[in-house]
């Protein structure tokens, strides 16, 4: 992520002038002329001369930390209600609401000095996002990416997410993709931004815990493309993106259609993956056929984005793997292959035990160790383990991220949807200690085959209770892999 310690170029903003352009009202001495030049929604980040948002979220108040953001050198405050404070407040009906304008305002529309590409979609936005910035680079395009490898979210509030915005084009990007979530959107996160080019990959089953049903699910998706998007780039292979495109088109100037299929003639090995696009002979390292799809919606973008065809073409070579998406920790003297993946749905299981699957030598088997986080869409858990069941030829059911639930209960609803196998039968084992599953799975493997090691993919915490445990997929699959080596000399 671009560093976001990088002086502003904005220039401080008079609290009038702010509150006339979010809609607010200011309540402060008659002729008062406060400026502020930061913005921040967390009272233990602000800095001196800012703007504190008292966003009021489900467990908690930001208004009952305004002091608290004053003493820290807050000059304003944005909220919903008059507090008794000293510096002047700007009202509005909805801070959160209000956060997106106001931060875009304060870091002076960055996207006016890049071009801003948004990436949503409910699987591939990471890797899409990698890999226009690996076109865009070798088509001399400096960009830069915001996403899942950053931070706690994949999608920044916007005082953080629009401050890097700024430090990356100080740094002279040229092109900012920011991988845009659901969540975000339904929260204001990107509100006020205006995007060159926006890209859906596709909806499946997710974040049903936070939207209840599909149709809220893409309707937060849709916001994306409600006016803030110059071109459109959807996926119309997928139902819904044929819905989406036909409401894009009444909202952006132009709308790109591309399909998974525009990268034809695929062929996969364990060293990456070659086709055609646009009748052109492409290759590059990423492993699994399922990124045929993710590398024709970035050629997609970069076309639309005005970058020459045969130029992306050859740009897609610089394509690399992505960290803990299909990423391998196995080498070339390990005779097993283990690959470190971030599905944690049932369909981005499906697809990368497929992909695994043409990986693994002539009878080799195919190992899948997963679980599913805790608190979040329980839906998805049984149609996950059908999914393993479906592709894999042992499968190791363990704990994930399990935070406030029994790590017990969670493998008892993913085991519900696997019923070819039981635990015992040499096909299916539980090992709730994650290390050691992915142990088991590592040491027990024959040589030939291919060990999935799904769910947490980049991440290197595990979430247990209130504690964020140190814990790596591909640090202690490597560690395996060393004591595999070993104990074969």
């Amino acid at each position: 992520m671009p560093d976001a310690g990088m002086p502003s170029t904005a220039t401080p903003v008079p609290v009038q002038r702010l509150a006339a352009e979010i809609g607010g009202r200011v309540v402060a001495a008659t002729g008062d002329n406060t400026v502020v030049h930061g913005i921040s929604h967390d009272s233990r980040l602000v800095e001196p001369g800012a703007l504190f948002c008292c966003v009021v979220g489900q467990n908690h108040d930001g208004h009952r930390y305004a002091d608290e953001a004053i003493a820290a050198g807050a000059a304003a405050v944005l909220a919903e209600r008059e507090l008794q404070i000293a510096v002047p407040q700007i009202i509005v009906p909805d801070v959160r609401s209000a956060m997106g304008p106001a931060s875009a305002e304060i870091w002076d529309h960055p996207w006016r000095r890049c071009s801003l590409v948004g990436v949503t979609g409910t699987a591939g936005k990471t890797t899409v996002s990698h890999a226009i910035r690996a076109i865009a680079q070798a088509c001399g395009v400096s960009c830069e990416v915001i996403g899942t490898l950053d931070g706690a979210r994949t999608t920044p509030e916007a005082p953080v997410l629009y401050r890097h915005i700024d430090a990356a084009a100080n740094a002279g990007a040229a092109m900012v993709v920011v991988e845009v979530s659901s969540h975000a959107l339904d929260l204001g996160r990107v509100d006020g931004a205006q995007f060159a080019a926006s890209v859906f990959t596709n909806l499946s089953h997710e974040h049903l815990d936070y939207h209840r049903t599909m149709e809220d699910y893409f309707a937060a998706k849709a916001l994306l493309f409600d006016g803030r998007t110059s071109t459109a780039v959807i996926n119309v292979a997928d139902a819904w993106g044929r819905t989406l495109a036909e409401l894009a088109a009444g909202t952006t100037d132009s709308v790109v259609e591309w399909q998974p299929d525009d990268v034809s003639s695929v062929t996969v090995t364990e060293h990456g993956l070659s086709g055609i696009w646009r009748g052109r002979s492409i290759r590059c390292e990423l492993l699994g056929r399922f990124n045929a799809a993710n590398i024709a919606a970035a050629a997609a973008a970069a076309s639309a984005l005005g970058l020459d065809d045969d130029v992306v073409a050859s740009g897609i070579s610089d394509i690399g793997p992505v960290r803990g998406r299909l990423w391998p920790v196995s080498g070339s003297d390990d005779d097993i292959c283990v690959l470190i993946d971030f599905a944690h749905k049932p369909d981005a299981v499906a697809a990368a035990l497929s992909s695994a699957r043409e990986l693994s030598q002539r009878n080799g088997r195919l190992w899948a160790v997963f679980g599913a986080g805790g608190n979040r869409d329980r839906a998805k858990r049984a149609p996950m383990g059908a999914a393993a069941d479906r592709n894999a030829d042992v499968v190791v059911l363990t704990s994930d991220n399990p935070r406030d639930e029994d790590p017990e209960r969670i493998i008892e609803a993913i085991a519900a949807g696997i019923a070819h196998r039981r635990p015992g039968d040499g096909r299916m084992h539980v090992e709730l200690d994650r290390a050691r599953a992915i142990a088991l799975a590592v040491q027990h493997a024959d040589p030939g085959d291919v060990v999935v090691i799904a769910g947490k993919g980049h991440e290197q915490v595990q979430l247990i209770g209130d504690r964020a445990v140190p814990f790596d997929d591909a640090e202690v699959a490597a560690g395996q892999l060393r004591l595999r080596r070993t104990s074969q000399r």
